[in-house]
């Protein structure tokens, strides 16, 4: 809401915004995509309660198919609903400079950090302000994620709380079996980078086209692509119209009212590099493959708030397409493969190992009414 207010106005709506009155039964839900990720997953488990609440949504794009009030993003529509709604639930930050203190916000994020961010990074102008006060709500993972998190957003710890993030209740669900076409495959591999700065897919350098869509067949494995919306035109220039391969693009998923958490539970082996995904990967325990070919240059000039990054990462970090070929084998071959790292990071980086995050998180804003 801020790219459009301006510097100017803010200090007159905080002001405004302490005279509305709040509807108590109003939640107001953002997500990065639109209906998607932690706020998804805790809408519709409030939604399941039918407690009467009043649940609306801000976003890019109406849609019809949404039972839902809607309201785009930057419109007087979306000021209107957002002074008067008590509660606020989003997944990046929107609105917090804008809180009233009787308004209780609910900052679920998009994942618990491995790259260094905000205050970590000495770049605190790609995260929302902090709020300390008692209607204030972060959630984390785990206690190291809560200490991480504070040390990310220069937050009271006090106001972080360990939940579990409600997005990984899907975990335990079905997959959404006529996307992949069946279990047909000796393996199903997602690859799932982190999103690169310019805009750019990373592969690696040396990748063989050809070389690879021989070893899909050969070993009979699907292999899963998800690129951030912004790098999609890149990964299709690399991936599209290959057999065994899926690009599981934006558009469709939002079509579908599908995310990558709905893909998990049937994934084999997941591929990143610097992705968070691996931390709820690991609730499922199975072998991940870390794809690094720039990881010193990676930790100079990102840097990661989890060091060493070889102990945070369980499983074989690869330089190269021929090392990622063989590491594939390996992991299908011998899916304990590293299994005692990842249950080491596992008790670490997840308390919770359940399908009750949302039930705790709503426990926790809306159970003490």
């Amino acid at each position: 809401m801020n790219s459009w207010i301006g510097k100017g106005l803010t200090s007159i709506l905080k002001f405004i915004n302490r005279l509305i009155p709040k509807r108590n039964d109003q939640i107001l839900f953002e997500s990065i995509p639109n209906f998607s990720d932690n706020p998804m997953q805790l809408y519709n488990y409030i939604k399941s309660l039918n407690e009467g609440y009043r649940l609306y949504w801000i976003v890019d794009e109406l849609r019809g198919d949404i039972d839902a009030p809607q309201y785009k993003r930057n419109t007087i529509g979306e000021l209107w609903q957002f002074l008067r709604s008590k509660y606020i639930v989003t997944s990046h930050g929107h609105h917090l400079f804008l809180k009233a203190k009787n308004q209780v916000y609910v900052n679920l994020w998009h994942g618990m950090p491995l790259k260094a961010m905000g205050y970590a990074q000495n770049n605190p102008k790609i995260l929302p302000p902090n709020s300390n006060d008692n209607n204030y709500y972060l959630i984390a993972t785990s206690t190291i994620m809560r200490n991480a998190l504070a040390a990310c957003f220069n937050q009271d710890p006090r106001r972080i709380f360990v939940t579990g993030q409600p997005r990984n209740d899907k975990l335990s669900k079905d997959c959404p079996l006529d996307l992949i076409r069946g279990y047909e495959y000796n393996a199903i591999i997602l690859y799932a980078p982190t999103y690169r700065e310019n805009g750019s897919f990373f592969f690696f350098p040396d990748f063989d086209k050809g070389r690879f869509q021989k070893f899909l067949k050969e070993h009979n494995i699907l292999f899963i692509v998800k690129p951030h919306p912004l790098e999609e035109t890149h990964a299709i220039k690399i991936f599209k119209k290959m057999e065994n391969i899926i690009l599981l693009e934006d558009q469709m998923l939002q079509e579908r009212h599908l995310d990558i958490y709905d893909f998990l539970p049937c994934t084999d082996i997941l591929v990143t590099d610097y992705s968070s995904v691996y931390f709820d990967f690991l609730l499922l325990d199975k072998p991940i493959l870390f794809a690094v070919p720039d990881l010193e240059e990676y930790r100079k000039k990102r840097g990661f708030v989890l060091e060493p990054f070889e102990f945070w990462t369980p499983g074989p970090k690869v330089k190269n397409f021929k090392e990622f070929l063989e590491e594939i084998k390996k992991s299908i071959k011998d899916p304990d493969y590293y299994s005692q790292e990842r249950r080491t990071i596992n008790d670490l980086v997840n308390y919770y190992k359940d399908d009750r995050s949302s039930k705790r998180v709503y426990e926790l804003v809306w159970g003490s009414i």
